[in-house]
């Protein structure tokens, strides 16, 4: 299922974009809200689940790439040395739904995620992306009542689960097994996002 927004264009992921994710994941400033650069040493795995659950369900996580030509400031209004350009089908993250590892305390429950390339926050991307995922992946038989989990310190995740809807569950929040006891990131909060409110 491919799903265009007025900027962006989503589609399933594919065997051939293993590069893609493999850059994505080893961006210092993406991968230090994840536990660090040991993550792309999971790239196969992870794009084989990715592909996996998308085939057997008709929903999952999307590839998102850029529509049309934007240039602009990363940061709003705020000034930053960096440019941001794309264009047609310029690689920006990846966004979608997928299940909570049984590992984790919330588990069984549906999970929004999402995880774009550096220079591309503080566009709007991600609501852009998930508000148009959340209406299709439903539509395509995804449960409704989903969760986001989030890092205590991430507070840029946060305001964005909570510009998508979610409210935040207090009495859910989780200390990560698989973190050290002493990781900043242990501590996660949960946020849950209702059929009934949507």
């Amino acid at each position: 299922m491919i799903i265009e927004t007025p900027r962006l264009r989503l589609r399933p992921w594919t065997a051939g974009d293993i590069d893609r994710l493999a850059a994505l994941n080893a961006e210092p400033e993406v991968n230090a809200w994840l536990g660090g650069p040991g993550l792309s040493r999971h790239d196969a795995a992870v794009l084989a689940r990715i592909t996996g659950h998308f085939d057997e369900n008709g929903w999952g996580i999307w590839l998102v790439e850029s529509r049309q030509f934007e240039r602009g400031q990363v940061e709003g209004g705020q000034v930053e040395s960096r440019q941001f350009e794309t264009g047609d089908g310029a690689f920006l993250g990846l966004a979608g739904l997928q299940p909570v590892r049984p590992t984790l305390p919330l588990a069984p429950a549906t999970e929004a995620v999402w995880r774009l390339r550096r220079a591309a926050w503080g566009r709007g991307y991600v609501v852009e992306a998930m508000t148009a995922i959340l209406t299709a992946a439903v539509a395509a038989g995804a449960p409704a009542d989903l969760v986001a989990l989030v890092a205590r310190p991430n507070l840029r995740s946060a305001a964005t689960a909570g510009r998508l809807g979610f409210r935040h569950d207090p009495a859910a929040d989780f200390l990560h097994p698989d973190l050290a006891a002493d990781h900043p990131l242990r501590p996660h909060r949960v946020f849950r996002r209702s059929a009934l409110e949507h």
